[in-house]
């Protein structure tokens, strides 16, 4: 929030698309033109889990605009695509991909995928959306166009997060091991789907993966910086509770939310060193983050069994973080993802 998925205006002129997603929502690297005369719409959906609904903040003014509630389901994550102009949300519940039509803020279809719904993440080129079922040890494969699973990955251990690159090409997927010190990133081709390298990092590692870089928050203590392509270590530093990830527009700077100490992180994207002092979240167990297509707001779910906030920032280009306000969601609110849209 996740990762932007590119798109680019239909033959009508009707729609053209900007999103940013997160997850996690989308990456910054696919930018596209928008109309500067057109109306547009910002919204921040978020997933919340324990009130199986969907909520939806005007990213402009702050304001709740709507709740959409999926009965009897259990929302994780949620990510928009530009170049279909949907929103997909993974429900852990009922083994499903909801797809959302953001114009009319309702399920247009459901695609089912496996046991264990948990991250997702699409390609930058819309085609597919690559989601990680814990409980099957599976990764199901979405094809965008036709919303139906054209793949299922076997996975030797438990996947739990995924990035894709902004070329389309690759996929990267954290596992949790056996080992009580680390865990892995898996590397994958998105055209044979056949496993083409693996890094051990720490624990509970989280992914985003922007200019040719893969950024690795682990919860148990250290943040890597990873080539994209070798997986080699370019830096490893310390960040306590390490967790929700997400970068600014420029790429320069990135941001990790301390889900055990209720921080916010500044860091350099390229050395790995924190900028300035941790900024204090302003609500317990900040989670996952998303930035709008400025880079000037920070958008942080604070999950929890009777949690209801989203926590939002003023965001310096320096990567400064200030509070700003809050929103008040649905209960135990997890996913996030940002998009600007042009209003049909």
């Amino acid at each position: 929030m996740k990762n932007c998925v590119s798109g680019k205006q239909t033959k009508l002129g009707a729609i053209a698309l900007l999103a940013l997603l997160s997850i996690y929502s989308c990456s910054h690297d696919n930018e596209i033109t928008v109309d500067q005369n057109a109306k547009t719409e910002e919204k921040v959906v978020v997933a919340n889990r324990v009130s199986s609904s969907v909520t939806f903040i005007d990213a402009v003014t702050n304001n709740v605009t709507k709740t959409l509630t999926i009965a009897n389901s259990d929302p994780m994550y949620v990510v928009y695509v530009p170049k279909t102009d949907k929103l997909y949300v993974g429900d852990r519940a009922n083994k499903k991909i909801h797809v959302i039509n953001p114009q009319n803020q309702q399920i247009e279809t459901s695609v089912n995928v496996g046991n264990g719904v948990f991250h997702m993440w699409a390609d930058a080129q819309g085609k597919e959306l690559w989601v990680v079922n814990d409980i099957d040890k599976t990764i199901s494969v979405v094809n965008l166009a036709t919303n139906s699973v054209t793949n299922t990955i076997s996975v030797d251990v438990t996947p739990h997060d995924i990035f894709l690159s902004q070329d389309g090409t690759t996929a990267y997927v954290s596992v949790f091991t056996s080992s009580s010190t680390s865990d892995k990133i898996y590397k994958y081709s998105t055209s044979t789907y056949a496993k083409t390298g693996e890094k051990t990092v720490g624990k509970e590692p989280h992914l985003f993966y922007a200019n040719n870089k893969l950024y690795v928050p682990c919860q148990l203590e250290k943040t890597y910086i990873l080539d994209g392509n070798t997986l080699n270590t370019l830096s490893e530093k310390v960040f306590t509770g390490a967790h929700g990830i997400f970068t600014l527009p420029s790429q320069n700077i990135f941001f990790v939310s301390n889900i055990t100490g209720n921080q916010l992180y500044s860091i350099n994207a390229t050395t790995g060193d924190q900028i300035g002092s941790s900024v204090s979240s302003s609500a317990a167990i900040a989670h996952n983050i998303v930035l709008n297509d400025k880079g000037d707001k920070m958008f942080v779910t604070h999950s929890g069994g009777t949690a209801n906030t989203v926590s939002i920032y003023n965001v310096s280009s320096s990567g400064t973080i200030s509070p700003s306000a809050t929103a008040t969601v649905g209960t135990n609110p997890f996913g996030l993802t940002y998009y600007k849209r042009e209003l049909k």
